[in-house]
């Protein structure tokens, strides 16, 4: 048996795809979850997937590698919980997993899962990553973009140590068959678009929806029977908004906000937008590419590995409002047949390459591997 522990900054509600690499096989792993900061509140559903889940109930101002207070209470944790393998999710857990580690009796194995772009950005970064990469078992990204990303900023670094392990999801709820007008009609009555466009994620600078406000007023001189519906909140919404008023065009523009329905909102669309700025994947556009659904996106990080060689939607530079303009009105134009068999493609491309099911298999290698090494090198010494 391989004991395992997540390690993860802050519990801020459930979160799917950490449940997802928790849920590992029981007859060769125990996994537990160690959350630095954030309370329960009865909803995580990681509860019921790991051996035991800690809340440690820290301010973000005391998550610090030299916190000795703190880092006696995670030795204590990998010591009571014979913990083999220390998963540090994200940059900012990996200094501490790592120091706690040392001082354990047990002396585990640290990887560190980066799922973003420019971990090595700033010189006093690339300070940091030069001490802590070469203590770690391996640094693990979420997807090749991620992988290079790592690799230019830390050019020192040994490739051999870098492995991919694309996210993946729990595809199950966005691959149900809908009658995509039955759901408008119930879900939206108040929309009366012919064309229906969309995108989910947070209203933030990086997800980009003021380029698509902007591309979308140029379909619009075109094809005004269109609409468009933008799932999620976000720090920007109320700037959107005013965006599309002084654009002319909110009342074409459709602010959802959290919607705990997305599949079947997903399913309502003929076609979903992605515009990020930056994405070291992009699980949102996973998850429309499972309900079937033709997509435009950026090509920027980790988007462009998620498509396939078959015609299933359109990359675009991004911040590019001409291209993605031009993108969008040709899906307008483009004969209903060929946009459901773009987006059958689509759907086998996530289906395919992006289930949970592909990455918890990855992980379980990975942590072999780790253990393996571990108990080589303690026989050595």
């Amino acid at each position: 048996m391989i004991h395992v522990l997540q390690l993860v900054k802050r519990y801020s509600g459930n979160y799917p795809l950490l449940n997802e690499m928790v849920r590992l096989d029981p007859t060769r792993f125990r996994t537990v979850v160690c959350y630095l900061d954030g309370e329960p509140d009865g909803r995580n559903e990681i509860e019921h997937l790991a051996a035991r889940t800690i809340y440690l109930g820290l301010r973000s101002g005391k998550l610090r590698w030299y916190n000795v207070t703190l880092l006696k209470r995670l030795r204590r944790i990998l010591e009571d919980e014979r913990i083999d393998i220390v998963n540090c999710q994200l940059h900012r857990t990996t200094p501490i997993g790592l120091e706690a580690a040392l001082l354990a009796r047990n002396r585990p194995a640290v990887i560190s899962t980066l799922h973003g772009l420019g971990n090595s950005s700033g010189w006093n970064r690339r300070l940091q990553n030069r001490l802590m990469y070469p203590r770690l078992r391996r640094v693990v990204a979420i997807s090749h973009a991620v992988r290079d990303d790592i690799l230019a900023g830390n050019r020192w670094l040994d490739p051999g140590k870098v492995v991919t392990v694309q996210n993946g999801l729990d595809l199950e709820r966005f691959l149900d068959s809908a009658d995509c007008g039955a759901l408008r009609r119930q879900l939206f009555p108040e929309i009366g678009a012919r064309f229906w466009f969309g995108t989910a994620g947070r209203l933030s600078v990086v997800k980009n929806h003021a380029l698509l406000l902007r591309a979308f007023r140029r379909v619009l001189e075109r094809y005004p029977d269109c609409g468009l519906l933008l799932a999620g909140r976000g720090e920007l919404e109320g700037a959107l908004r005013r965006q599309a008023a002084e654009l002319g065009i909110e009342e074409r523009v459709h602010f959802l906000g959290f919607r705990a329905d997305i599949p079947q909102v997903l399913q309502a669309l003929d076609c979903f937008v992605f515009p990020s700025l930056r994405e070291g994947l992009g699980l949102a556009l996973v998850e429309a590419m499972a309900c079937g659904l033709p997509v435009i996106a950026s090509q920027v990080g980790g988007i462009p590995e998620v498509f396939s060689e078959e015609p299933m939607g359109t990359l675009v530079p991004p911040g590019d409002e001409e291209a993605l303009a031009a993108a969008m009105t040709r899906m307008v134009e483009t004969p209903p047949e060929l946009r459901s068999a773009m987006g059958e493609s689509a759907r086998r491309r996530a289906v395919d390459r992006f289930r949970a099911e592909r990455m918890r298999a990855d992980y379980e290698r990975l942590y072999e591997e780790c253990f393996r090494e571990r108990l080589s090198a303690r026989t050595g010494d």
